[in-house]
């Protein structure tokens, strides 16, 4: 009767976002063993995209890109799964050598990564991005020695439109009240140049875009779990000018909790070519 007890508390036990950690693990060591080209090719959905910033189909972006000389080294440290189980993203430092030898990378920063379960049981890369910052003289190897953090399942109704309602906002008041009303507690901001910002230590009021005003957002497309609780979009910002600086467009990747409303849990922005 316990092992049946205990059976029955496994099987009705919620996903845990440690298996996209331990499918991240398996992708950075086979970009070890086979090289970055072949391990992505070997994961990426054939409707992936990569982003570079915009989206461009991954799959031949990975054919055409980088040769199988090149390395890059990630870890996660930051990971999310939807309640049904079949949809998730992972987030977390990398270090790129590109064909350098040396012992100090020539790109680093942090990167997203959006994974669907397929209906064989093989999780497949939808979405491949990230933002580039400067680690300076600090160890490479100490950059990617991270504990993964897992963020817990949100249940609950699906929540409307995000997007609009977080660009109304931001177009009413200003982007400092968007975040305060829509940034979930254990959130991660990724600006292009910046390390990233976690959780209650994000200070809206300390943005870069906080007085920035927003003339248009566009959603070039949105994945979302089966149950409807997690979803990932990514598209442009349209900035007009404030202050020195001028009108601008930023390219975003933007994943929401949608059991209890709109909650933003990560967004990473990048300038568009």
């Amino acid at each position: 009767m316990l092992a049946l007890a205990v059976a029955a508390e496994t099987l009705a036990a919620p996903p845990s976002a440690a298996v996209l950690v331990q499918n991240e693990l398996a992708f950075a060591q086979a970009a070890v063993d086979r090289g970055t080209r072949a391990a992505f090719l070997e994961v990426l959905a054939d409707s992936s995209v990569v982003m570079q910033p915009a989206a461009t189909p991954g799959r031949a972006s990975i054919e055409k890109g980088r040769a199988p000389g090149a390395k890059l080294l990630w870890r996660p440290d930051l990971a999310s799964i939807s309640a049904g189980g079949d949809f998730g993203w992972a987030s977390g430092p990398f270090n790129y050598f590109g064909y350098s030898t040396g012992a100090h990378p020539e790109d680093t920063g942090h990167y997203v990564t959006v994974w669907r379960l397929e209906a064989g049981g093989a999780w497949r890369v939808l979405l491949d991005g990230g933002v580039s910052y400067s680690i300076g003289t600090s160890d490479p190897v100490a950059h990617l020695a991270v504990t993964a953090r897992l963020r817990k399942t949100q249940t609950g109704q699906a929540a409307p439109d995000c997007s609009g309602e977080f660009a109304a906002r931001w177009q009413s008041k200003d982007r400092v009240h968007a975040l305060k009303d829509y940034l979930a507690d254990d959130a991660r901001l990724l600006y292009s140049g910046a390390p990233p910002r976690d959780g209650r230590g994000i200070d809206p009021k300390a943005d870069p875009l906080a007085v920035t005003p927003l003339r248009a957002v566009t959603v070039a497309h949105r994945l979302t779990a089966e149950g409807g609780d997690l979803m990932v979009d990514y598209g442009e910002y349209a900035l007009d000018a404030s202050g020195e600086l001028p009108a601008r467009r930023l390219v975003f990747i933007r994943a929401w909790d949608l059991g209890h409303g709109c909650r933003l849990a990560l967004e990473a922005l990048n300038p568009a070519s």
